[in-house]
């Protein structure tokens, strides 16, 4: 029997019982967003490190011309850095490295690092991405959801997305499975709010979003389904399934 699991924020991860699991994250606003509009922007690969200092110390290893620095702290943009907004990285990212660095969604990343699988999901691909799941899930295995929250504390918009993907692997399973009581209300909260867009703009961060003039990006980000890339972590760094990179190209 398959089980699923939905951590509320990251904080909950228990390295040690994510082994051999398969690990789905979610940063709707926006981290896990920007990757999967990066990647069909024609990024190279995307790699989430944990802070600006790491994101300097990676880009070492690349020349000049093969990557870009994005990234935010605290929901401050990390000087040097571009924003990570998808509707402002269209222009840069095609054919580069973009390193991440982000308060929330890179963090539980890569505190999942240990899991057999690691799918950085978002609104837009959660059909393909738990499609893909089902597809290569070996028996006995959990599906474990974590939503990333923000600096502690429950996000509503990583919720509802829980609650899409639940929907979606509702429909995609064969055999039985079971939910945990926080995957049985992130359903709930899925199937009683018809317009994504207006359930988000009212959570907190949706609201600084907003605030800050970024509309465009709320609304990009909560089409459901309509990307088709699924984005896979592996050997630290994301790319699309069945892409393969390994190693430098520093002049």
């Amino acid at each position: 029997m398959t089980h699923i699991h939905v951590l509320l924020k990251k904080e909950e991860i228990e390295p040690d019982k994510l082994k051999g699991e398969a690990v789905i994250v979610l940063d709707v606003l926006l981290a896990t967003s920007t990757i999967a509009l990066a990647l069909s922007y024609g990024a190279k690969a995307v790699i989430p490190v944990l802070s600006d200092i790491d994101a300097h110390r990676l880009s070492a290893q690349y020349h000049p011309d093969e990557f870009v620095l994005v990234g935010e702290k605290e929901g401050r943009l990390i000087d040097g850095f571009l924003p990570p907004n998808p509707s402002l990285l269209k222009s840069y990212v095609k054919d580069k490295v973009v390193i991440l660095a982000t308060t929330n969604g890179t963090v539980a990343l890569n505190r999942s690092i240990g899991a057999e699988v690691i799918y950085p999901a978002c609104l837009r691909n959660g059909e393909a991405v738990t499609r893909d799941i089902v597809s290569h899930l070996k028996p006995g295995q959990k599906i474990i959801i974590v939503c990333s929250g923000s600096s502690n504390q429950f996000c509503l918009e990583d919720f509802y997305g829980a609650g899409y993907l639940i929907s979606c692997l509702r429909d995609q399973l064969e055999g039985p499975f079971t939910i945990n009581d926080a995957g049985l209300a992130a359903e709930v909260l899925f199937h009683s709010n018809a317009r994504a867009y207006d359930l988000l703009i009212q959570s907190a961060v949706g609201e600084f979003i907003l605030s800050h003039g970024y509309e465009e990006d709320v609304r990009e980000v909560v089409e459901l389904g309509v990307d088709h890339v699924v984005p896979i972590y592996q050997n630290k760094q994301i790319t699309k399934k069945g892409a393969v990179r390994s190693g430098t190209n520093k002049a």
